[in-house]
């Protein structure tokens, strides 16, 4: 019997989160909003669908090597955003400074440069690499506004956001469809 291939899981979970979060970003629904309610929300879709669902695929991916050449590398990208999102969502459900969360942002995108430049050395440039490289340039968006909390870099990152839950679609299509 062979394994399931988990990526839609997790593929999912990334596409719900970053557009819930991206609709908020740019202002879509929030008018009038209780934004404590609102923050906490983006809280509990950040571990559950970003963090839990995409921990679950990278555990699949190294236990069962369900993404064939890729398993470790896909696994890697899966744990590490699973992570991501899990403390992307304590962050939202607990509070703490937004300067730190600007410098974990700037670390995270050391990685997801690796990330990005092994996915265009591995010739998985559409859609994934692409979807890497609107990470990038998320994570430069973050760091920047998450320092000076300015709200243009605020709307920024949610058409980021956005961008990033458009071009996952494709990641995701083939898996439900396939």
């Amino acid at each position: 019997m062979l394994p399931v291939n988990p990526e839609a899981i997790g593929v999912f979970g990334l596409f719900a989160t970053v557009i819930c979060f991206g609709l908020e970003q740019v202002g879509v629904g929030v008018k009038g909003a209780d934004h404590t309610k609102l923050t906490r929300s983006l809280g509990y879709i950040a571990i559950v669908f970003g963090g839990i669902c995409q921990l679950f695929t990278a555990l699949s991916m190294y236990l069962f090597s369900t993404g064939g050449d890729h398993s470790k590398y896909l696994g890697t990208v899966f744990g590490f955003f699973g992570l991501f999102w899990i403390l992307v969502g304590l962050f939202f459900l607990k509070g703490g400074d937004k300067k730190v969360m600007a410098h974990f942002f700037a670390c995270g995108l050391v990685l997801v440069i690796l990330f990005t430049l092994r996915a265009f050395a591995d010739g998985l440039i559409w859609p994934l690499g692409i979807d890497l490289v609107v990470i990038d340039v998320l994570l430069i968006t973050l760091v920047f506004g998450w320092y000076t909390e300015n709200p243009k870099l605020s709307k920024l990152a949610g058409v980021c956001n956005l961008a990033i839950g458009f071009i996952s679609f494709f990641l995701l299509y083939p898996h439900v469809l396939g």
